[in-house]
């Protein structure tokens, strides 16, 4: 019936957007479901037939939470670093949009961190500030659609995401303010509800992370999944977990399969099942043994070096950059590693995705950091990240004596996994 189908238009004013993209939330993520050209105008528009539930509108690195139940019109404008509701709306996003406007500042520093430099300084006065009106907020949030409001509730408690934001300083835990204390908690996450939000998935993982943090765990511990499952008491969020933050990880096809065989029992929907397997298929059609693409590029002292150079020795190659967080954290890791294979035939080689005018900040970290082995500028994304298909680092490669693929996507230094690879390999 025509009355079902539901309307979204605004207009877009300051966020520089080509095309608005608007997400279906699919097991508490979000999932592309339809584009719109905005306007010489700046107008844009969608008209839908939707399922009941929450979308999310504007791009990937930043959108907004939209509530649809079918047959209503939606008028929302999307502005540099937030959304305002402009003309006729539902009373549920109405209340929505109480709420969004009340977060919208820690949400943009804790979510959408790209568009804001923020430390614990900044953030905590405000996030107090945020939890102290929260309460008489939440005694607002009444749209007269009962099933809304209590879900709209839910949202609202279960916004642990804002606890994570990029820090350029990190505060001790006895600067925390007091309202970290009691966010652990063996009533939360009783059961699936949180899929139905658009950070579904974030919100979960974030608050495993925190209730780690707490425990002074970090990934790569021997117990880390195991413990991490034990926050969540539902299996399905088990299984979403596992499948998001671990699975995801995976460096063989032997981890899969013993993964599945330990977890297995968590994967208790279809979609579980088949993300998970896709996972497994994926890792199957990697080929060890392979010839090595080779590369070349300039070291320290501007003398060109190949990976074809090191013919006759195991090689491990770290593709990192100086502005990666990630590759920083794997640095103690490895020089540990290096230590424990002193003397042995292997090459420690790092190939940095700094571009080549920031040579200058790349030569000083290696300095500061005492970075060892053979160290290469590969002047950004360019043939070793085009033919090895890295998209994100760190990525660690290990390379046998003869030249040939070991794994292109090892596992990182922090984890044991790599050092039993390279011992293996030395070996032959």
């Amino acid at each position: 019936c025509a009355q079902e189908y539901s309307t979204i238009k605004g207009f877009v004013k300051g966020a520089g957007l080509k095309e608005v993209t608007l997400y279906k939330t699919v097991d508490g993520s979000p999932q592309v479901y339809a584009t719109s050209r905005v306007g010489a105008d700046g107008s844009y528009g969608f008209l839908l037939n939707p399922e009941p539930g929450f979308y999310s509108i504007g791009e990937e690195r930043l959108n907004f939470p939209v509530y649809l139940k079918g047959g209503e019109e939606v008028n929302i404008d999307l502005l540099e670093t937030r959304a305002g509701l402009n003309g006729k709306n539902t009373k549920e996003n109405k209340a929505l949009y109480l709420w969004a406007d009340y977060a919208a500042d820690i949400r943009l520093k804790s979510v959408f961190f790209e568009r804001t430099l923020s430390n614990y300084e900044d953030f905590f006065p405000e996030f107090e500030a945020y939890v102290a009106g929260l309460d008489e907020l939440k005694n607002r949030l009444k749209s007269g659609n009962k099933a809304f409001d209590a879900l709209l509730a839910e949202y609202v408690n279960y916004a642990v995401i804002f606890l994570y934001t990029p820090r350029t300083k990190h505060p001790e835990k006895s600067m925390r303010p007091d309202y970290y204390r009691h966010i652990v908690s063996e009533d939360k996450f009783t059961d699936d509800g949180v899929l139905q939000f658009p950070d579904g998935v974030r919100m979960l993982s974030s608050y495993v992370s925190f209730a780690q943090e707490e425990n002074d765990l970090k990934y790569g511990d021997a117990q880390y999944t195991e413990n991490s499952l034990s926050y969540l008491p539902d299996n399905r969020l088990k299984g979403e977990y596992l499948i998001s933050s671990v699975f995801r990880n995976f460096k063989s096809y032997g981890q899969y399969l013993s993964a599945m065989e330990q977890y297995g029992k968590y994967l208790v929907t279809p979609s579980l099942k088949e993300r998970a397997e896709a996972v497994g298929t994926k890792l199957y059609d990697t080929k060890p043994g392979g010839r090595a693409a080779d590369f070349t590029y300039p070291d320290t002292g501007g003398k060109m070096v190949s990976l074809s150079d090191f013919k006759g020795k195991v090689v491990l190659v770290d593709v990192w950059a100086t502005w990666c967080g990630p590759c920083r954290q794997q640095i103690p890791y490895l020089k540990k590693l290096e230590e424990e294979l002193h003397g042995e035939d292997i090459v420690f080689l790092g190939v940095s995705v700094d571009e080549s005018k920031d040579k200058q900040k790349w030569l000083d970290f290696i300095e500061k950091e005492d970075l060892k082995g053979v160290q290469l500028l590969a002047g950004g994304w360019s043939k070793i990240t085009k033919d090895y298909k890295i998209n994100g680092i760190p990525r660690f490669m290990v390379f046998d004596k003869q030249g040939n693929i070991v794994s292109v996507d090892a596992p990182r230094p922090s984890s044991p996994e790599l050092k039993r690879m390279l011992e293996t390999e030395l070996k032959k």
